[in-house]
């Protein structure tokens, strides 16, 4: 379990922090702030094991703070509207800066960076940020039979439909390959466990569809799937 105080000056992007970190596994948001003196008050009491934090904060900013923390720190990530604040973050021992507006993929980044590559977690983790009907949900992988690129993002495509999913699908291929997904040609992944068969159009096919696969791919996935 993580446990992190969300430290952000402006109500509705703390609450958007907060909820974001709340929907994830091994993830306990122990407190918030809404200024640096209060969150360094919050930090010193809870000795949390991450801190996301605002950069421009009446009173006491963000590089401020952190250049008063006590060792051991909390691993510190900077959530800011402006790039100009980078180094100095990095300088000071930050493991990860985010833009905002912050998106689900970029808080999952920061928290890759908190623990360990091989921690469990780093699976458990991974959602995938989908726009559905005016409003956005986080998908599991296992929801997902196949990833199609398209537009510079990727559809997913699952039971309920197919769903815009932001991100590449080369950024989201080495995120899902523990998951077991796979290349079944240059603008799809498939998810091998959800294969019910290949056609004799080297297809596979799909409870939601049919995907065709490369002809350098054929081999490997057939070998894969026991065929």
């Amino acid at each position: 379990m993580i446990r992190i105080v969300a430290i952000e000056d402006e109500p509705h992007a703390l609450r958007h922090l907060v909820k974001m970190l709340s929907e994830l596994p091994g993830v306990l948001v122990v407190g918030e702030a809404v200024n640096g003196v209060e969150g360094l008050a919050k930090i010193s009491e809870l000795r949390p094991d991450a801190v996301f934090l605002d950069i421009r904060m009446p009173g006491l900013d963000g590089i401020e703070l952190m250049q008063l923390l006590p060792e051991p720190r909390p691993a510190l990530v900077f959530t800011t509207a402006h790039k100009d604040h980078a180094l100095d973050a990095f300088d000071g021992g930050a493991v990860h800066y985010l833009l905002k507006p912050i998106s689900r993929i970029g808080v999952a980044q920061a928290l890759s960076r908190i623990r360990p590559h091989q921690d469990p977690l780093q699976e458990e983790w991974l959602r995938l940020p989908v726009r559905m009907k005016g409003q956005r949900r986080l998908l599991r992988p296992e929801e997902i039979d196949a990833l199609v690129a398209d537009l510079g993002d990727c559809l997913a495509w699952t039971k309920e439909g197919t769903l815009r999913v932001e991100g590449t699908l080369t950024h989201w291929e080495g995120r899902l390959a523990a998951h077991g997904f796979t290349r079944a040609h240059r603008n799809a992944l498939v998810r091998l466990e959800a294969v019910v068969g290949l056609s004799e159009a080297d297809e596979l096919v799909l409870p939601t569809g049919r995907i065709s696969v490369a002809k350098r791919r054929l081999e490997e996935i057939q070998r894969t799937l026991g065929l």
